[in-house]
């Protein structure tokens, strides 16, 4: 089949993740492009403006961090920026990449499926549960009415080390399952390349929120959607439970129902969160320690016969250290390549399909009720 017109993508939100994908992942290869940058801060969407003019027009892309990806050269013309998503951005794109902080997203998906947009969201989802809502009844609304498809920024769905974890643990290669643990463990928090106050903050940040929820959905890709039956937590915060700095340190739990893989008990998987280096004392309380030399993202699962650990995000080794995976591609590309196989009415991909607005607020309703909890 011949392949479709290029999309035309609105990018709203010119910080790391937007310049993620404007200058690396919008492009021939998915054939998409940026037709315009949207962000409240106009010199940062006049600097991605400019980025994406000069990619487009045949810059190599260059930066070891992707965060920070710009070109190698100015070239061309900037692409058309603006400081809100209203007529003149709209007019000129096909769909609305939504980059922006979590309590934005609700508002910008209503604008962009009421202007006859497609959408490509960001996780979380939202920063509450009512806009989670909102956002999925009008997602699924649009796409019942018009057509209009909503797909969620989650990699874990295309991710090679949790989609081999998947296939090694139904196959029994670790056994009988006996439980697992998820450790999020960082130097600093926020990272260095993602320094802002709402990262840092209780109503929309924090490492639960940002990273936890990746590896939330990546549970429930493992075991089942909605597989989490019940989750405790107890969370330390800097500046006590009434204050407005996100989690220092979280302990806690995930049980899982009856029967996933066979399991015949309720499993249980460990959480811990550390996001300190430092060893202080604070009020007379003491801080967690996490003394690291690199952040550990670690999902293990073990049996009675071995166990698997997805380690940075994207590589994956069993308990005697042999590398299943080793630095696979996150999904990105997945992401966008997916809304545009529903858009065009294309076959299936066989990857899996688009991640949802509900689904990716099913795994919100996890993350909900470990902040909601008390241990």
């Amino acid at each position: 089949a011949e392949p479709g017109p290029v999309v035309r993508v609105a990018v709203v939100g010119a910080g790391s993740i937007g310049r993620e994908f404007a200058t690396r992942h919008f492009g021939p290869a998915t054939r998409t492009e940026v037709s315009c940058v949207v962000d409240l801060d106009a010199e940062l969407a006049r600097t991605l403006a400019v980025d994406v003019g000069s990619v487009q027009a045949g810059a190599d892309v260059v930066g070891s961090n992707k965060y920070r990806s710009r070109p190698s050269r100015p070239m061309g013309s900037p692409v058309p920026h603006f400081t809100d998503l209203g007529q003149e951005a709209l007019s000129g794109c096909d769909c609305v990449y939504v980059g922006t902080t979590p309590s934005s997203h609700a508002k910008l998906v209503q604008c962009a499926l009421a202007a006859g947009k497609h959408v490509i969201l960001e996780k979380p989802i939202a920063a509450s549960g009512d806009d989670a809502d909102a956002i999925v009844h009008a997602a699924e609304t649009a796409l019942a009415r018009q057509a209009l498809h909503t797909s969620m920024n989650i990699g874990m769905r295309w991710n090679r080390a949790l989609t081999r974890m998947r296939t090694e643990l139904a196959a029994g290669r670790v056994g009988r399952l006996t439980g697992g643990s998820l450790r999020l463990h960082f130097r600093t928090w926020p990272r260095d390349w993602q320094v802002q106050l709402w990262c840092a903050g209780r109503a929309e940040g924090g490492a639960l929120r940002e990273v936890g929820t990746h590896f939330l959905f990546g549970l429930h890709e493992l075991f089942g959607h909605c597989s989490v039956r019940r989750v405790r937590a107890d969370i330390i915060y800097p500046d006590g439970p009434d204050g407005n700095k996100a989690e220092e340190s979280v302990d806690g739990m995930f049980e899982l129902a009856e029967g996933v893989l066979g399991c015949s008990e309720p499993l249980q998987i460990g959480l811990s969160v550390r996001t300190m280096l430092q060893s202080q004392s604070e009020g007379g309380r003491k801080r967690h320690k996490a003394d690291l030399d690199r952040d550990v993202y670690e999902l293990e699962v073990h049996g009675d016969s071995g166990s698997l650990t997805l380690f940075d995000f994207t590589s994956l080794a069993d308990g005697e250290g042999s590398l299943l995976v080793s630095n696979a591609a996150y999904g990105r590309r997945e992401c966008i390549e997916e809304l545009l196989a529903a858009v065009r009415g294309g076959a299936d991909t066989g990857t899996g399909g688009m991640v949802t607005a509900r689904q990716a607020r099913n795994a919100q309703r996890v993350l909900d009720a470990l902040l909601a909890s008390n241990g």
